[in-house]
């Protein structure tokens, strides 16, 4: 007697011959390719064009330069010049500005390459009156340098109430300093190059005429541009002389003048400063 043979079998029998068939007719349908990723465009960015610094091609007073832009500038702040100062402000205009790079402002302004306000500068160290009431910063400049008598605040601008008539006598020769302090004070700084204010005060007993500022410097620096007196520089040594407008310094009264330098890493304040050949203090 022959045994029966599961139904379980017959079903899978029938499974494998389907899948067979459907393997040797083929799959008509593409193939499936899985999706990429595309990667974004990086824009370039241009470096921005390099632009030739603004210099000042020409002086025609304090107040009035023509720029290396073909620009004609008139000066926010600063007034007309005097008549008695305005040949010295002009030479200190020039010395300070001409073939020098600067930065005009959309305001009116003049920086210069350290970032000083050229006006406030200008009038700090007398060369001519602020025309703006409401700046307080000309202002105050202003009253500084008018109650240290400089530039056209002293003589010749300003005279003395009732004056004594004198004759004319030609230029005195250098008097001996019976004494004298030095405040050197360094304004600003930048990456090889530094600013500074010096004043000399007359302590003595007499007027100073014709005066000579002598000192020595440690570390190699060497002055740029020198507004106030007359450079000298021989090395290490430096001289200052007065200019003809700022000959004579009267007892108890000073006088500020200043430099730009260049300088190479360490850059020591001077220690020691003569007058006329009389050593002075310091500060």
């Amino acid at each position: 007697m022959r045994r029966a043979r599961p139904v379980s079998w017959l079903v899978a029998a029938v499974v494998v011959v389907a899948s067979a068939a459907s393997s040797c007719a083929g799959d008509d349908r593409p193939p499936q390719v899985p999706p990429t990723t595309s990667t974004p465009e990086v824009p370039i960015i241009e470096p921005p064009a390099q632009t030739e610094p603004v210099t000042v091609q020409r002086v025609t007073d304090v107040r009035t330069v023509q720029l290396s832009d073909g620009a004609d500038m008139t000066v926010k702040g600063l007034a007309a010049p005097d008549g008695c100062w305005a040949e010295a402000a002009t030479a200190f205009a020039k010395t300070m500005l001409l073939e020098k790079p600067v930065e005009p402002t959309s305001a009116g302004s003049l920086r210069l390459a350290d970032g000083t306000d050229y006006a406030l500068l200008a009038v700090e160290l007398g060369m001519v009156r602020s025309e703006t009431a409401d700046d307080r910063a000309l202002q105050e400049a202003e009253r500084t340098a008018s109650a240290k008598k400089l530039g056209r605040w002293g003589p010749p601008c300003v005279q003395p109430a009732n004056p004594t008539p004198a004759p004319p006598t030609p230029a005195p020769a250098p008097k001996p300093v019976t004494g004298c302090s030095v405040d050197y004070r360094v304004t600003h700084t930048w990456p090889g190059g530094f600013r500074t204010d010096l004043t000399i005060r007359n302590t003595g007993d007499a007027e100073i005429t014709g005066w000579t500022l002598q000192w020595k410097f440690a570390n190699g620096q060497k002055v740029s541009e020198m507004w106030n007196a007359t450079l000298k520089q021989s090395g290490q040594d430096i001289s200052a002389t007065a200019m003809p407008y700022n000959q004579t310094i009267a007892k108890g009264e000073s006088q500020l003048m200043g430099f730009t330098g260049t300088s190479t890493g360490t850059n020591t304040a001077p220690n020691a400063f003569s007058l006329n050949g009389h050593a002075c203090k310091l500060g």
